[in-house]
């Protein structure tokens, strides 16, 4: 799909950047916007792209204005990642923030707001004290205080700089936390909190300085919190609560200062936290499992579940013939055609009248289709890309289905109850049906990438499938290559399934330059790990080689 990128031009965020090659990798098309020019590109944006991700660091110059960018995509009809230009606008106002925080309990520093040189400190607000513009981020204008006098000449030095409020607030001595929070089809999922400079003694806090060094590598100045049960689940709680009082969507990320007495002061909230690869919202993904990728392809499909699928355009019509007779196919542009060996699948489905199946990946929804004609009860065709969601949709009710075929947004399991914190009730069906991504290759090239030896969506199917298979006659249909590590495949299924059949095998002949389109050396790549026996294809002459598609059909589930 094609997703808009909005960023401030010649900001030091390498956001834009970090998240671009993030989708590309996806294999996404991506249109990068200066928000400056927002004006001159809104309607184009709105009208060309699935979705937008909207990283404004400054509108005009300024963070307070930053807001309005979203405010004009909205109104244009953009599809945004992310929370609202309303909840954007909440969040970074601090005192409005610290206020709506206050309402759910949440703790914030005590403090004050000035707005004038006529001001005295109350008698309960101590040094050391920290100073902060009212709608400033990335530590602009912060300030640390050890006199009442320096808050005050520091006070008056803001005010004629920036021209807002300035809060006053109580220093909190203590463990500097970030705490990332990202929505799923289950509900909010708390990631594990990371740790600023820990071990470190005295008065200190992040500066826009020590945030603007490039860490190209491993950071030393970050660690996963190590904390202790009770408080990590208070900090887990009010994570959750004040992502719902400011109204945040989607994903969000909130500066905690952890007193030495163990009570974590909410300072922040970023709607729009960094998204570069080595930054706090990117590592915390990290440590709960999800690659760079993965975390964008998780922001999308829970910004796409919102939105429902974009508009297809670009599209050939065809015709499949099954033995339950043919199925007239739309295929859009950006959607697969369903190969020969999708049909062959299609041809060997054992489905029974009244049975429950499950599709992962549905594409343009032949498979689907194949077997609701088979006498399938209920079908969920799920899939991450609108225009497959749209092209399912739309094939579905033009072969007079919709009322057995239910087209969901997610990605892999995510439709139908997976993921973390609270989820909606896990679904079981009797068939699961999947032909995923394969191709290995030494790193993300595209959308047809399945891991380093091909089998890492492979393994996500098969280690899922006995959750949401029938514990009795469930089964899971999968088509595989011999591309992918074979052997590791077979053992994994063995593993999870009582019984597993290789219920056919066709080859598929194919050049070097097939490969190497996709990604210069992937062709070598392949040939290191078929000589490691981790994948299996023959050189047939004249520059073409075969592999084995794989019709594998696994029963009896193992419920461990």
């Amino acid at each position: 799909m094609r997703v808009g990128v909005v960023h401030t031009a010649g900001s030091p965020c390498g956001c834009a950047e970090a998240v671009s090659g993030g989708l590309k990798a996806l294999g996404h098309e991506v249109e990068v916007f200066d928000s400056e020019e927002i004006e001159l590109h809104a309607e184009a944006l709105a009208a060309r792209c699935d979705l937008v991700i909207d990283h404004t660091d400054t509108f005009r110059g300024q963070g307070m204005l930053r807001a309005l960018v979203r405010m004009l995509l909205e109104t244009r009809g953009a599809r945004l990642v992310g929370s609202s230009a309303e909840a954007c606008s909440v969040a970074d106002d601090k005192i409005l923030a610290k206020a709506r925080l206050a309402e759910a309990g949440i703790p914030t520093p005590a403090g004050i707001v000035v707005v004038s040189r006529a001001f005295d400190l109350p008698s309960w607000l101590k040094p050391p004290l920290v100073l902060k513009p009212a709608f400033e981020h990335m530590s602009r204008g912060l300030a640390l205080a050890r006199t009442p006098g320096e808050a005050k000449k520091k006070a008056m030095s803001l005010l004629n700089r920036l021209h807002q409020p300035i809060l006053i607030e109580s220093y909190i001595s203590g463990r500097e936390l970030a705490v990332s929070v990202i929505q799923g089809p289950g509900g909010l999922e708390i990631l594990p909190p990371l740790e600023w400079h820990p071990g470190r003694p005295g008065h200190r806090f992040l500066t826009e300085t020590s945030k603007l060094v490039d860490h190209g590598g491993e950071r030393t100045d970050a660690v996963q919190a190590q904390l202790p049960p009770h408080i990590a689940d208070d900090l887990r709680d009010m994570a959750g609560r004040a992502f719902e009082a400011l109204g945040l969507r989607d994903y969000g990320r909130f500066d905690v200062r952890l007193s030495e007495g163990g009570t974590p002061f909410f300072l922040e909230a970023n709607v729009t936290p960094s998204l570069e690869f080595r930054e706090a919202l990117a590592l915390s993904a990290e440590w709960a499992g999800l690659d760079y990728p993965a975390l964008v392809e998780r922001l999308l499909a829970v910004a796409l579940a919102r939105y429902g699928p974009f508009s297809v355009e670009k599209e050939k019509r065809i015709t499949v013939e099954l033995p339950t007779g043919p199925v007239d196919l739309t295929i859009p542009e950006g959607v697969h055609c369903p190969p020969r060996s999708t049909i062959q699948l299609a041809e060997l489905l054992d489905i029974k009248a009244d049975e429950t199946v499950l599709e992962l990946g549905c594409g343009a929804g032949l498979l689907s289709i194949a077997a609701a004609r088979l006498g399938a009860r209920r079908v969920v065709a799920t899939d991450l890309d609108p225009r497959a969601l749209e092209a399912a949709t739309r094939n579905i009710r033009a072969n007079g289905l919709e009322s057995r075929i239910e087209v969901r947004s997610g990605s892999w399991y995510d439709a139908v109850g997976s993921g973390t914190g609270v989820r909606r009730r896990r679904e079981r069906f009797d068939v699961i049906i999947a032909t995923p991504p394969q191709t290995p290759g030494p790193g993300v090239f595209g959308p047809r990438y399945g891991g380093p030896d091909g089998t890492r969506h492979l393994f996500t199917i098969i280690d899922g499938a006995p959750l949401f298979l029938d514990k009795t006659h469930g089964r899971l249909w999968l088509l595989a290559t011999s591309l992918a590590n074979p052997d590791t495949l077979s053992r994994r299924l063995e593993e999870h399934f009582k019984e597993v059949s290789l219920v056919r095998e066709t080859e598929r002949s194919f050049t070097p330059d097939d490969y190497e389109s996709m990604k210069k050396g992937l062709f070598d790549y392949l040939r290191t790990l078929r000589s490691a026996g981790r994948s299996d294809f023959k050189d047939i002459g004249s520059q073409w080689c075969v592999f084995r598609n794989l019709f594998v059909r696994a029963s009896g589930p193992k419920i461990r």
